[in-house]
């Protein structure tokens, strides 16, 4: 059993309802009496909620339903029904949650990282928010922490490995990967980029609107887009640019050879019919002629340029 405590209030005519999600690493997914318990009425609403479609469940192998936070999210909108946390654990400003995520990400406690996302998606923060306004000011913290010498490069990566391990299980939690819109997109870092966290982010915001994402992370050779386009129809790809200590693709140094990528990849969407798209924090290095052949992005909210894709 995970500790959640749910408290409801009524608020104005509606139903507010809150959650304290205790230290134990959440499941990921709910019961008909959990769900019950959550919006306040009978295992048989429940039941009936879910046999007419209004409410989405899973059946599981005993027969029993299980419901992902995805779609109690989805049907508490549907609904006008207001998901929140408590007022213990009330940390939907960033200026509060931002600094224990990043004590905890130092400390290695991925489910802390992976509950405080939860807690923040119930609490009502949209995927994009999640991740321009608190998950990249944390890394952007981390980073801090690294370039004011209070802890070593090797620190610095497992941090973020932990992030990563908490946003992936976030992700686990509650993206519906089932939704299809029929576009296949490719997602990588250019050789020189290390960190594959921005391109998992951009793939948790892609997949959330029905993209089929191939992530190819970091590091990704133009041989090995050559590869995949051979094999696979994209519709778009999406590069993120990262200039952080650990990545080399958008210093002076080896911006030819950026430069260079961007231009076959260019000539690559040509051939194949892509859309194009880069982001990352800057492109001042980066031949400007080749950026118009791309749709640029600096914010992850703004990599949902869905009508472009289609």
């Amino acid at each position: 059993m995970h500790n959640v405590k749910i408290f409801c209030k009524f608020r104005g005519g509606a139903v507010i309802i809150y959650l304290e999600i205790g230290e134990i690493m959440l499941k990921k997914d709910l019961n008909t009496k959990q769900v019950g318990n959550l919006f306040g009425v009978d295992e048989s609403t429940v039941r009936r909620w879910a046999m007419s479609g209004k409410i989405k469940c899973i059946p599981s192998a005993g027969g029993h339903r299980k419901f992902s936070y995805n779609d109690i999210v989805d049907f508490a909108n549907k609904k006008g029904i207001k998901l929140n946390i408590s007022a213990e654990n009330k940390n939907l400003d960033p200026k509060s949650a931002i600094p224990k995520i990043v004590e905890n990400a130092l400390k290695q406690d991925y489910k802390f990282v992976e509950k405080s996302l939860i807690e923040l998606y119930l609490g009502g923060v949209q995927l994009t928010s999640l991740m321009d306004d608190f998950i990249e000011p944390v890394l952007v913290s981390i980073q801090n922490h690294l370039d004011n010498n209070k802890i070593s490069v090797a620190e610095e990566h497992i941090a973020r490995k932990i992030v990563s391990k908490g946003l992936n299980q976030f992700k686990l939690s509650v993206i519906n990967t089932k939704k299809d819109n029929g576009f296949n997109v490719l997602t990588l870092n250019l050789e020189n980029d290390i960190p594959d966290l921005p391109i998992d982010m951009i793939q948790i915001l892609l997949e959330d609107e029905g993209y089929n994402v191939h992530n190819c992370g970091s590091n990704t050779s133009i041989k090995n887009i050559k590869s995949l386009l051979n094999k696979k129809n994209y519709d778009a790809i999406f590069i993120y640019l990262c200039d952080r200590q650990c990545c080399t693709s958008t210093l002076v140094d080896n911006i030819d050879k950026t430069n260079s990528d961007l231009e076959q990849i260019i000539e690559l969407s040509k051939k194949y019919d892509i859309k194009l798209f880069l982001g990352g924090p800057s492109f001042e290095n980066i031949n400007q002629d080749l950026l118009k052949s791309f749709h640029l992005f600096t914010k992850y909210s703004e990599s949902l340029q869905i009508t472009k894709i289609k």
